[in-house]
């Protein structure tokens, strides 16, 4: 029979559940991406991922892999300014600094794990081809890269990072996984131990070369042109949305006094 259908795990019905009701959705908030490129993003499954990273773009100022700085509030998260314009300041800036002057020991610390923070976490932002039932598809990269130099588990970018820079013996690159030509495939295998809060990652790079313009042309026009500059498929936010994210963070009296402080 050709083109089969595929049909979803049986499950069997509970009948005091409403028929209509929708499914359960998130309600995170996160506003790294623009939201036309938010479903790109790439989230591991349990097992093995094969991907080829998509080295640097000609129209791009800036490498295959983009560091940004990411600030948090409750129930979501977006990117610091100055990923995309250096020195930028954020209104967590101005609010950091507000705080330190005038109420510093509400400021998050190793002292006081309650506190409000305000400070950035650095993420790692980077395209790939990954590989599906034989074809490859765009996908971003955005993990945490954290180096483990505070403690606990390094951030999986900082791994992937730091594989495709090891060096042999000899002060040589072990693979290159970047170049256009003679760049290998990465491997990342995901495991979910029964118990475990958070899963485990282990990585290895292939062995073969595998250009990356043949894979490209065997993609849909459609598919290629989704690829763009890493900075433009990043969301700025404006100041007045950085304030509503602040406002999630701490009450509004606060919040205003803030504001009234730099005039806004």
């Amino acid at each position: 029979m050709k083109n089969p259908i595929e049909f979803a795990p049986h499950r069997e019905i509970n009948l005091t559940e409403s028929l209509w009701a929708k499914p359960q959705q998130s309600t995170y908030e996160d506003l790294i991406l623009k939201p036309e490129y938010a479903e790109r993003r790439l989230r591991f499954e349990v097992g093995q991922t094969w991907l080829r990273i998509i080295p640097a773009l000609a129209k791009s100022v800036h490498p295959w892999v983009l560091p940004l700085y990411v600030l948090e509030f409750n129930g979501g998260r977006f990117v610091h300014p100055r990923s995309l314009t250096p020195r930028a300041r954020s209104v967590y800036d101005v609010a950091y600094g507000w705080l330190k002057e005038n109420a510093p020991d509400s400021l998050f610390s190793k002292a006081n794990k309650e506190g409000t923070r305000l400070l950035g976490d650095p993420v790692l932002l980077f395209w790939a081809l990954v590989e599906k039932d034989g074809r490859y598809t765009p996908r971003l990269i955005l993990e945490r890269a954290y180096d483990g130099s505070r403690g606990g588990v390094p951030g999986l970018a900082h791994r992937i990072l730091k594989l495709t820079q090891e060096l042999d013996e000899n002060g040589r690159p072990v693979a290159d996984a970047i170049s256009p030509e003679a760049g290998v495939l990465l491997g990342v295998e995901k495991t979910q131990a029964p118990g475990a809060k958070y899963p485990g990652y282990q990585l290895k790079l292939g062995r073969q070369p595998r250009p990356i313009v043949p894979l490209l042309e065997e993609m849909a026009p459609e598919e290629r042109s989704v690829i763009r500059p890493l900075e433009e498929v990043v969301r700025p936010l404006t100041d007045e949305e950085q304030w509503t994210c602040l406002a999630k963070l701490m009450t509004p009296e606060t919040v205003a006094k803030i504001r009234e402080s730099v005039g806004k």
